[in-house]
């Protein structure tokens, strides 16, 4: 029994000495800086203790609340909009036709694109010397490509929005996707022998069938979108900026005492957001369990 005891402790021990440098890296990686920056929260720009008055700094201002709002509609607007369209692609693709590899490969080539380059193929895009203002305009549409409509470097972040639903709708669709085709089809089929049109047979047996995939990646994509810096940096408008925008330009602000104030807001958006999935997932969770999944 004894040795059988050294044997179990001796394979604990070599188990977790084998995960011992990874869970060291992990500490380096993301919880020193984690708690640098809530501890650089609570300090002022000369590094004497504050308290909790570079959060009150904060929570005072205008232009966070603004921020933040803005954040929110702009990844909630960008979440809905690709969930919607995630569920079309997933209904098109899992059907057999002509060209249907081609369809697939072109759907996942967006999640190859960095977020970067994505921002800036708008820019050349849709912006008022971009490609389609001057299509638009040689085709008489408009008097002069200043008269295209604002779609980038504006106020109320449509090219944010473009941008996110282009890059992340084929994520959720693809999640979607491998529900689907794991899914029989048999109780499609017995709704239609009891009479149940198309849209009585989406809404009871294909959406709930696609729902815990949709959730989850939905919950990334808020969340991508929410903390994204890239694309902001390159569409947004200097008269509303994102919260990650308005982090960075106090980080780097020459004047030091700001800096504790982006603290700060890092803390408080880390927060906000885990609330958001936190509630997210426990709404559709509940949905799902209602229905029986």
């Amino acid at each position: 029994m004894r040795t059988n005891k050294s044997v179990a402790m001796n394979k604990r021990m070599s188990i977790v000495f084998s995960f011992l440098p990874l869970v060291i890296l992990m500490a380096i990686a993301y919880v020193w800086p984690v708690a640098a920056v809530v501890r650089g929260s609570f300090f002022d720009g000369g590094g004497r203790f504050a308290g909790f008055a570079n959060y009150a700094d904060v929570l005072g201002s205008y232009y966070f609340w603004d921020s933040l709002l803005f954040t929110f509609k702009v990844s909630l607007v960008s979440t809905a909009i690709s969930m919607a369209l995630a569920v079309i692609l997933a209904l098109a693709l899992r059907e057999r036709f002509a060209g249907r590899k081609l369809a697939l490969f072109i759907s996942q080539y967006n999640l190859s694109i960095p977020r970067m380059a994505a921002a800036m193929m708008m820019v050349f895009l849709l912006s008022q010397t971009g490609l389609l203002s001057s299509i638009v305009h040689k085709l008489g549409l408009t008097r002069s490509v200043g008269d295209f409509p604002w779609l980038v470097y504006d106020a109320k972040g449509v090219g944010l929005i473009i941008v996110y639903v282009w890059k992340f709708f084929p994520y959720i669709g693809l999640s979607a996707l491998g529900m689907l085709q794991g899914a029989s089809r048999e109780y499609e089929q017995q709704a239609a022998t009891l009479g149940a049109g198309k849209f009585k047979r989406f809404f009871y047996v294909i959406l709930p069938a696609v729902v815990p995939a949709i959730a989850v990646s939905s919950i990334l994509v808020f969340a991508a979108s929410f903390g994204d810096y890239e694309v902001p940096a390159i569409l947004g408008s200097p008269q509303k900026r994102s919260v990650s925008v308005m982090m960075y330009l106090k980080y780097v602000d020459p004047d030091m005492r700001d800096r504790p104030e982006a603290f700060a807001m890092m803390v408080l958006i880390s927060i906000a957001l885990v609330a958001v999935i936190v509630a997210y997932y426990r709404l559709t969770s509940r949905g799902a369990r209602r229905r029986g999944l």
